[in-house]
């Protein structure tokens, strides 16, 4: 059962997110470990870890935040909220919608700064 989505109430729409890179000895493309799920009414996009697990939002990058420097697909990066690491920089996790490829990115350097 799919759950709603936490902006317009709807059912979403369950999203497959899937590792394409370095598929070692030509093996296929396989699931990313967290559920991935998009609303088709208001464009919500977000993804949680486990059935009992909360969703969690992703915002979609545009222009050159949105081209995934690992597979080169325009307009498939998003990135979850932002957090302050305890030196004081601010991260966020970037994950590739075409191909699975994810990162923590760096947003300002040490110290906030």
């Amino acid at each position: 059962m799919s759950p709603d989505c936490p902006r317009c109430g709807r059912a979403l729409t369950a999203l497959s997110v899937t590792y394409r890179r370095n598929r070692w000895g030509g093996a296929p493309p396989s699931p990313r470990p967290e559920q991935w799920w998009r609303c088709t009414g208001c464009g919500w996009l977000g993804y949680r870890r486990g059935a009992e697990r909360p969703l969690r939002p992703m915002r979609r990058l545009e222009g050159e935040e949105g081209t995934c420097p690992f597979c080169g697909e325009e307009d498939s990066n998003v990135a979850g909220e932002p957090w302050e690491t305890e030196t004081g920089e601010l991260r966020d996790w970037l994950v590739c919608l075409t191909c699975g490829t994810s990162n923590p990115r760096r947003l300002t350097p040490p110290g906030g700064g």
